[in-house]
């Protein structure tokens, strides 16, 4: 067999390869042993958002202060946490790409 990292010939019973010493171990490819997908939990952030603003557009008068004042409140934090939550998926991504390339190559 052949090193996934330098291409190296070796053993087929090596562990890991005398050349790099990255592991000939292969990667499990069942469904039930991959990794998490993340959109269920953006999907269930954006639907609770949206029920809380129906709720609260229910709960105020039409035309009120508190009403406006919760529009204007429910509408910064929803920005707020919608920009922290794309600058960490940048970094995340970065950092794993980061760590991927640098295991790989």
């Amino acid at each position: 067999m052949f090193c996934k990292k330098c291409g190296e010939e070796i053993d087929n019973e090596a562990v890991v390869c005398p050349k790099c010493g990255c592991s000939t171990k292969q990667e499990n490819s069942d469904p039930k042993f991959r990794e998490p997908k993340t959109g269920m939990g953006v999907l269930m952030g954006l639907f609770l958002g949206i029920i809380g603003l129906i709720i609260g557009i229910v709960i105020y008068p039409e035309g009120t202060v508190a009403r406006k004042t919760f529009i204007k409140a429910w509408l910064t934090t929803f920005l707020i946490c919608f920009a922290i939550g794309v600058i960490l998926g940048i970094i995340i991504v970065a950092g794993a790409s980061a760590a991927i390339s640098n295991y790989y190559y």
